[in-house]
This record gives C-alpha cells, structure tokens and sequence, in this order.
C-alpha cells in the first residue's frame, strides 16, 4: 500500500495478462500493451480470439532472460498506470485501506514504497509441483519461472508479514484474516484525522445500534475507547460526562435531536456529527468497508459550505 494511498479500501487486484483482455478494450494501455507484445514477439503469441495466449508467450520469454526483460518494458507501464488510477480514485473516495496483488513486486517494484508488504510463501518443492499441477507447466518451466524470480529468503527479509502456504486453504485463510485485522489496525490509526481518545454512539432504540457497529470497529481499532447510549437527551449528557470525556458524538438520525440538546447542554464539547438518509451538506464520508458496512455520509451543525473530509475528527483532509 503506497505511503501516500494508506488511508484509502480498494481492493486493487491486477495480475499482468489480466491487462491484455479483449473485454477491456475500451482501456487504450491495455490495447497498446497487447498490440506492443505481438509486434514484439509475434502474431502466433496471440489466441484466435484475440487474447493473449499466455503458454505460446511464455515459451519464448522463459529461460531469455532480454525477452522477459522487453515484456515487461511492455507490460509493467501498463500496469503501473491502471494501479496509479485506481488509487487514486480510492484516496478521491476517502478509503481507508488500499491493497495490491504484484505478483512480481520484488522484481519489478521497490517494495519500501508500500506502508505494509505481505509474502504468501511455500517451499520450492511445494511451489513446483504446484506449477505442474495447476498449470500444466513441465519440470523444467516449473524451474525455470521460480529461478526467474527473487529467491524467497530475500523476499522474506523485504516484508513485514510472511503467510506460510504449505497446509490446507483453512489454514491459509485463517493466517490471512489475522494479517488482514493488523493491517484493518494500521489503517485505521493511520486514518484518524486528530488526535482523540474517545467517541461516543448514541442511538433513540436499542436496535438502531447495529447500524453503528462498524463504526464502533473502526475507532475501537484506532485505540479509542468506544461507548454507547441509548434513550434521551438526559442520558446522553449523562454519558457525555464520563470520562474519558468523548471527543465526539456519532447520532443515528431518530437520536440526532436528543443528542444535540445534550450535547449544547454539556457545553458543546468535541464533535457532533449525525446519520441521515439524504444529508446535505455532506460532512463525512466514512469508509467502513473493513469493518463490515460500505460507507456511511454524516452531516454535521454548522458545517455548511465545508468540503466533506475522510474522517469524524475535523484535522483529516478534506476530500474532493
């Protein structure tokens, strides 16, 4: 995840010879990428119907080590371009966390560019007759594609979470939720717009606060104590008197007129900012994709003619 696209959740997956299908024929890098590639290694590296055919492609790169050297002169520009774009329309958005699949990321990227690198690794034996199983490749492909790559010992030393793919899919899965819930924190400490240690939920019913549980994910994963509320006005200046004071208040919108009589009655202290089905204006735009919702739209007292901005807390910039 580059430095500069943390903040943002976009699941950016692109593998290179995804860039060369006719389906996305509207994208000009692709279409030029593919063109460039069989006028560099001719027509009959394409299939009949126009797509790349990855195993004619493959036998005349694999083992040459200029060929592979012009393909991704060709292709890795492309690829390049299309994860630029997307990221940046995740950080317009206000994401929260971006993730790249680079199945080449040591070889073609500097990996300090990214705030977290995550290696799903196997031994060679294991990755070899990987390659034979599942994609029919000889013994001799199989090694010649894991020589081109970084030896995995390097690799390891390069990243800051190591998934080991040598059991079952359960277990896989399982590695892989808890590096997601590391990252899911790091996102959310990184996206938090000032400096605050706790918010308040306040809801008029006890069923309204599922609708606020993502929410509650979110900063509780940020290190902010998270409390909830329920009732009137009167018990929610109750709340907003305990310490640690709240540094804001997130109302559903049947609570919002509760919580802004007890929040002017307890001195208007931190934040109040309420859902609402049609807010206008907008204040923030909440992505909760990580912690369960999509995103949430909350408006704000006062904060006409602002430009709605990626987090509760008023320092996180505002967005376009």
């Amino acid at each position: 995840m580059p430095h500069s696209a943390f903040r943002t959740c976009l699941r950016a997956k692109r593998r290179p010879h995804r860039q060369h299908r006719r389906r996305q024929v509207h994208r000009r890098r692709p279409v030029r990428a593919l063109a460039a590639i069989a006028g560099r290694f001719g027509a009959d590296v394409l299939a009949p119907d126009g797509r790349l055919d990855r195993a004619a492609l493959r036998a005349k790169v694999m083992g040459d080590q200029a060929a592979l050297d012009a393909l991704n002169q060709i292709v890795h520009p492309a690829v390049q371009g299309r994860r630029d774009q997307l990221v940046h329309e995740a950080r317009e958005r206000g994401d929260v966390l971006v993730v790249n699949d680079i199945p080449l990321l040591f070889e073609v990227l500097d990996p300090t560019q990214f705030d977290a690198v995550v290696l799903v690794d196997a031994s060679v034996s294991l990755r070899r007759t990987r390659l034979r199983t599942i994609r029919s490749l000889s013994n001799g492909e199989a090694d010649r594609m894991i020589a081109a790559q970084m030896p995995a010992e390097r690799k390891r030393e390069k990243s800051h979470f190591v998934i080991e793919n040598e059991g079952s899919l359960a277990d896989l899965e399982k590695q892989a939720r808890a590096v997601f819930e590391q990252l899911r924190h790091r996102a959310a400490v990184s996206a938090l717009g000032s400096p605050a240690r706790a918010l308040l939920l306040a809801a008029a019913e006890a069923s309204e606060h599922p609708v606020l549980n993502a929410i509650a994910a979110r900063y509780a994963d940020a290190g902010l104590t998270v409390r909830r509320v329920t009732g009137t006005a009167t018990a929610i200046e109750k709340a907003l008197g305990r310490s640690p004071r709240p540094d804001a208040i997130v109302a559903t919108a049947a609570a919002a007129d509760a919580a802004e009589q007890a929040w002017t009655r307890a001195g208007r202290h931190g934040l109040l900012v309420k859902l609402s089905d049609d807010p206008d204006p907008v204040a923030v735009r909440l992505d909760l994709r990580p912690w369960g919702y999509d995103r949430l739209r909350l408006v704000e007292p006062g904060a006409a003619g602002l430009a709605p901005r990626a987090d509760v807390f008023v320092a996180a910039n505002p967005l376009p």
